[in-house]
């Protein structure tokens, strides 16, 4: 579930220190990366984006990116984060019932389809399985079925946007009795100082296990290049 990458929507915490366009296209390369990395994940995929008028570009990005047959591209409903989402899961799990569903956001490009298969496995014992992020949101939320309606209260009352979004959403899944199991805790990348960390552990990564995602690491640093601060987000 994701926001289309136009300059001036999306990644405007990172846009104020980067300039708008580098970040909504480093927005759009974070979504690029995981259609690629998750194009086999799971029985079904679908990019679910808003707004609903530029569905047609990303169907088109999609086929750009060689992965179009792999995705289904769904317009997001309406409200606010957290009616987007209960609608996603309702209709997911509706749709396909008893099947388990999960959403993931575009701030944490590196998902791998192991990180999935994790959460899959989780669901098979839990109501819920969620991706805890360090800035205090979660980076993945995964349900199993079937849709159940007490399942509609994490969804409300949230302070979207915030460090107290897992807080609140642990209270009150424990509050509804919606056993619930945690993943490794991940870093979105919405800030400099985040995406500093991103590559800053690329390099580490690199000196120690090769040239693993080297070519999307070499179109973060040539978006960074191209833009007027070059080097406000690459240092040690």
């Amino acid at each position: 579930m994701t926001k289309f990458w136009t300059a001036g929507k999306v990644k405007t915490r990172l846009g104020k220190t980067i300039g708008m366009v580098p970040a909504a296209e480093l927005h759009e390369l974070f979504v690029a990366k995981l259609c690629d990395s998750l194009a086999n994940t799971a029985d079904e995929r679908s990019l679910c984006i808003t707004p609903t008028d530029d569905i047609s570009k990303v169907r088109s990005a999609l086929r750009q990116w060689q992965v179009s047959p792999k995705w289904r591209v769904v317009p997001q409903s309406t409200g606010d984060l957290g009616e987007r989402m209960c609608s996603w899961f309702k209709l997911a799990m509706e749709t396909h019932a008893n099947q388990a569903a999960i959403l993931i956001g575009g701030d944490c490009p590196l998902l791998t389809d192991e990180d999935i298969s994790e959460a899959a496995g989780f669901l098979d014992r839990s109501d819920v399985v969620i991706g805890p992020a360090y800035d205090g949101g979660y980076y993945l939320l995964g349900m199993s079925g079937p849709w159940r309606p007490e399942m509609e209260t994490i969804f409300h009352g949230i302070p979207w946007s915030t460090s107290s979004v897992l807080s609140l959403t642990r209270q009150k899944l424990s509050q509804a009795k919606i056993t619930f199991t945690e993943l490794q805790q991940r870093e979105d990348v919405d800030t400099e100082i985040e995406l500093a960390h991103l590559l800053q552990a690329h390099r580490k990564s690199e000196q120690k296990a090769g040239r693993k995602d080297e070519k999307f690491f070499r179109n973060i640093h040539s978006i960074l290049e191209s833009s007027m601060f070059p080097d406000e987000v690459d240092h040690e």
